[in-house]
């Protein structure tokens, strides 16, 4: 959730290039592929059978996390996904679309990203998709307008999402708020708010959602930050699928590491939230 407006800055031609550089490069050498997880097959089957009527999965993430497209690739393996749809403005689908086309990435479009929901990672995923013939859609389903209040801003996410549906199965990325399917609430602000998921919900009342856990580890968000300590001389556990008892279907990820973004070097103000 915005809650300032990031003061323009002055950046020379030459470090946006480098970043340009260095960002493309790591799309070549990331190598994305399936996680070794263990699957509760009877939650698997539950899945199916929901993926069924619903045609779509509601994964919610924290962005900024190198293993995300590595997850999404596997349940994209797992359950027969052909539709990616991101977190991203609707006005990066012609970006998206020619990067998948011409293999050219328009930097420029993206450079000023540093949330972690870009990723050089989302880029390799969407070209081994592709390469694999894994991939019949991808749809950018963030508001094109800046600023707007947050329920506005979810129930134009919805809206998106809802009306490229049609044809296939459809995995739906985006950030843990936005994909609850309940009413939620901000502990700096009264009454409830309505996230994206709630809204998809209301017009397919059987939607999947589900989450990703990380026990560990790292991620970039305006800045590198800390998920719980690896703890030392513990081994951590394999990758996990299930469904909780309160019916969100839960992907566990022993440790976590920090992704590459277009803007690695902006940070958020001391105090403020995203």
């Amino acid at each position: 959730m915005e809650k300032f407006e990031r003061p323009q800055k002055i950046e020379s031609g030459r470090n946006v290039e480098q970043r340009r550089l260095a960002f493309v490069e790591a799309i070549k050498n990331i190598e994305v592929g399936e996680i070794d997880t263990e699957f509760d097959e009877k939650s698997a089957k539950s899945l199916v059978s929901e993926i069924g009527v619903a045609k779509l999965l509601l994964l919610g993430e924290t962005h900024g996390v190198k293993e995300n497209v590595d997850i999404i690739y596997t349940l994209f393996k797992k359950f027969g996904f052909n539709k990616l749809a991101f977190e991203w403005n609707k006005e990066l689908q012609d970006t998206a679309e020619n990067f998948l086309q011409t293999g050219e990435l328009d930097f420029e479009a993206i450079k000023d990203s540093s949330d972690g929901r870009i990723t050089a990672g989302h880029f390799a995923l969407l070209k081994k998709l592709q390469d694999e013939g894994s991939l019949k859609a991808l749809v950018c389903f963030d508001s094109e307008t800046p600023f707007v209040d947050w329920d506005t801003q979810n129930a134009s996410m919805a809206k998106n999402i809802i009306t490229n549906l049609a044809d296939g199965t459809t995995l739906v990325v985006a950030g843990n708020l936005h994909t609850q399917v309940e009413p939620i609430t901000f502990d700096d602000e009264k009454g409830e708010h309505h996230p994206m998921g709630e809204n998809v919900k209301k017009q397919i009342p059987d939607v999947p959602s589900g989450k990703i856990k990380y026990l560990t580890g790292q991620f970039h968000n305006y800045g590198t930050k800390d998920f719980r300590e690896k703890p030392k001389g513990v081994e951590l556990p394999k990758a996990r699928f299930y469904k909780s008892d309160d019916g969100i279907y839960s992907f566990e990820l022993p440790e976590a590491h920090v992704a590459v973004v277009p803007n690695p070097s902006e940070v958020l103000p001391d105090g403020e939230e995203k």
